[in-house]
């Protein structure tokens, strides 16, 4: 006879139905596992960042091609890309070679975060030269050279900045592995013909074809560059001296000039021919170069204005303007004599009247160079120290107490407002790049600021050059 089975052995060896766990229990373990995956990777992306950020901080020498990072131009990640033509405490940057290793460059420093990467100029940016092209977009993008503070990341501290909204805002730009004026080496001014073809120089000259990435030393036959100025996406000329001048007056003491041209993006520069005896004086003196469209004009040592082709070829003596350019200023401009352009007329300032005049600036004007109309007295205080116009017309002027601009070619000035007050020691340069747009630096480049107006010059505003 069969025994009876007990009942927990009936339970055990009954089939088990697992209880369903509660509602929403599987989804929540779903989330809480990814959100532990997305902590690791952050976690490791963090990491890395802060391994690279290391990295690019550290100023170094380096050597050969592979350095992993980008040079940078000064269309920049925050600028527009298409065209048109225009006229440290922490370590600075990093030296690198350029792409095709002939040339060493100053990399500004970078920034990373998990989200973004970024360069900024250097701490201490003291500015000696501005320069913006237009976008072709109804935009500019601008770029300042000068030197950071020291220690840089290297023995030198030439750097550039770009901004693509006027002054605003600051990025970090490569620059020439070059150290600041001396002599006839180093570079202190910059223009740009485009945003890709550019240089940098005075006293020494560099050449760039990728916007700032990369930069070449070019041979300047012992003389020292002065300026330089370019057509719309075309020619530039090039301003030559033999000078004795030192530190930042490299342009001081120059006897002799000569003019040359090139193509923008290439790196020879050719004599251009000049009438015999109107750029040497024997004695120390400047020269004054503007470009309008494809002709250029140089107001010579002997005071005779100079006119040809910016490609080059044979020039004429266009006139006599009323004043010498006479001694340079430590910028390399004229002391005595200030020439531009504008989109209807020749313009010059002169600082101690013009022919039979004495005592206050005078202002004349002149259709092509060879006659000349005297407007009448510039009313201002200090000593001028640049001359710009703009393409409405209007002229600014910049001196050592301040800026002047004029609405109707001269014949009424008044006192442009400077927010904040005029820095010390004034203005050493004004440029204005179109109708409402204009830039000034002050005399005294370690304050580390540019001047903005965008009302025509009436208005001055103070911008830091700082990431």
């Amino acid at each position: 006879m069969t025994s009876p089975r007990d009942e927990i052995d009936d339970w055990l060896g009954s089939e088990v139905q697992p209880l369903r766990p509660p509602p929403g229990a599987l989804d929540r373990i779903r989330r809480q596992a990814q959100r532990r995956k997305t902590r690791q990777a952050m976690f490791a992306a963090a990491g890395c960042a802060i391994v690279f950020a290391a990295a690019v901080s550290v100023p170094q020498l380096v050597g050969g091609n592979g350095t992993g990072q980008p040079n940078h131009p000064i269309a920049g990640p925050q600028a527009p890309t298409t065209i048109g033509p225009s006229t440290s405490h922490p370590p600075s940057g990093n030296v690198t070679p350029t792409a095709q290793g002939s040339a060493r460059i100053q990399r500004p420093q970078q920034r990373t975060t998990l989200s973004r990467s970024w360069t900024i100029p250097p701490p201490g940016f003291e500015p000696t030269s501005v320069t913006f092209v237009g976008t072709g977009s109804n935009s500019v993008i601008g770029a300042v050279i000068g030197q950071a503070a020291p220690p840089c990341a290297s023995q030198f501290c030439t750097s550039l900045a770009g901004t693509s909204d006027y002054g605003t805002s600051w990025y970090g730009v490569s620059a020439p592995y070059a150290p600041g004026p001396d002599r006839s080496t180093g570079v202190s001014q910059l223009r740009f013909a485009n945003l890709r073809d550019g240089w940098a120089f005075g006293p020494a000259l560099y050449e760039t074809s990728g916007g700032g990435s990369s930069w070449k030393p070019e041979a300047t036959g012992g003389q020292r560059v002065i300026d330089i100025e370019a057509a719309a996406g075309g020619p530039a000329l090039g301003l030559f001296a033999t000078c004795t001048g030192t530190g930042p007056d490299y342009a001081a003491n120059c006897t002799s000039f000569s003019l040359h041209t090139s193509v923008a993006g290439s790196t020879t520069w050719t004599p251009v021919t000049l009438p015999a005896g109107a750029m040497s004086t024997g004695q120390a003196a400047s020269a004054s170069l503007v470009v309008t469209g494809t002709t250029g004009y140089v107001l010579a040592p002997t005071g005779d204005v100079l006119t040809g082709p910016v490609s080059g070829g044979t020039w004429r003596v266009a006139g006599r303007a009323p004043c010498a350019p006479g001694p340079s200023q430590a910028s390399g401009l004229p002391s005595q004599a200030l020439l531009a352009t504008s989109p209807r007329q020749l313009m010059v300032v002169c600082a101690h009247g013009g022919g039979s005049l004495s005592g206050a600036p005078v202002l004349a004007t002149s259709a092509n160079g060879a006659a000349w109309q005297l407007i009448g007295a510039v009313p201002l205080g200090g000593s001028i120290t640049s001359l710009a116009s703009g393409t409405s017309g209007q002229i600014v002027l910049a001196t050592t107490a301040g800026i002047y601009q004029s609405a109707n070619t001269g014949k009424a000035w008044r006192s442009a407002k400077v927010i904040g007050g005029t820095p010390p020691g004034g203005f050493s340069f004004v440029g204005m790049t179109n109708a409402t747009n204009g830039v000034a630096l002050p005399l005294k480049s370690g304050l580390g600021v540019v001047y903005v107006s965008t009302d025509g010059g009436l208005t001055w505003q103070r911008h830091a050059i700082a990431g």
